[in-house]
C-alpha cells in the first residue's frame, strides 16, 4: 500500500493520515473515527461530492469473514464500496456484531433460529434484544467528524439509519438500493427484515 493522502479529498478525522486501500473497485481510504471512546472505521472515496453516498455498516463475521449465503452483510458491504468509488461518499463501519448484541448473543440467537425454525427478529426477542437494537447514533457522529453537509444519499433500506440521521438534521435526498446477488437464504433473510424491521422492499 502506498501513502496516498494527497489523492483522498476528504478531511483528516484523527492523528492517523488515511491510509489508501486498493480494492478490486478501485482505491478507497480508511480513516479511524473516535466517538465517545469507540472506534468507528471511515472508508471513504479519494473525490470529494457536495452529497455523498453513505452506509451505516456493522460487522458480521460469518457475512464477510466466510461468505455466509444467508445473509447479505458481506455482499452489501462490497457492493457498498464499489459504489462510492463510482460516487464518491463514506462507509463508517462499526465493530458491532449481531446487531450491536455481540458474538455470544448473536450465536445464541442463530441457535434458537436453526432449532426453531425462527427468523432473526423472533430469535432476538426471545433473547430480550428488540428486532433492530441500534440506534446509530455512533454512525452519525463519526459522519459528521468528516462531513458536515446539510444531506446525503443513504445506501440502505433500512428506516432506522434513515431516522438517526433525521435526529441529527441531515436529509437524505434519494435511497439506493444496491444490487447484491442473491440466494435463496439470502432473499429469506431480506423478506424477513422487511416483515419486521420495516426495510424498504
Amino acid at each position: 500500500m502506498t501513502d496516498s493522502k494527497s489523492e483522498c479529498e476528504w478531511p483528516q478525522i484523527s492523528e492517523l493520515a488515511p491510509i489508501a486501500i486498493p480494492t478490486f473497485h478501485g482505491t478507497v481510504y480508511a480513516q479511524l473515527a473516535d466517538v465517545e471512546g469507540e472506534k468507528l472505521l471511515v472508508i471513504c472515496s479519494g473525490k470529494k461530492v457536495d452529497v455523498p453516498l453513505v452506509r451505516f455498516h456493522s460487522a458480521c463475521a460469518f457475512g464477510e469473514g466466510i461468505g455466509a449465503t444467508d445473509c447479505d452483510c458481506g455482499v452489501q458491504l462490497e457492493a457498498a464500496v464499489e459504489a462510492i468509488v463510482r460516487d464518491g461518499g463514506f462507509v463508517t463501519y462499526a465493530w458491532e456484531e449481531g446487531r450491536g448484541i455481540g458474538i455470544v448473543k448473536k450465536m445464541a440467537a442463530l441457535a434458537i433460529q436453526q432449532a426453531e425454525g425462527l427468523d432473526t427478529a423472533q430469535a432476538f426477542e426471545r433473547l430480550g434484544y428488540p428486532p433492530e437494537p441500534r440506534s446509530f447514533a455512533n454512525h452519525v457522529a463519526a459522519l459528521r467528524l468528516i462531513f458536515d453537509g446539510p444531506s446525503i444519499r443513504l445506501a440502505s433500506a433500512n428506516p432506522a439509519k434513515e431516522a438517526a440521521l433525521a435526529r441529527a438534521g441531515i436529509k437524505v435526498t434519494e435511497r439506493i438500493k444496491l444490487t447484491v446477488p442473491l440466494t435463496s437464504e439470502r432473499a429469506t433473510y431480506i423478506a424477513g427484515k422487511v416483515l419486521a424491521l420495516g426495510h424498504h422492499p
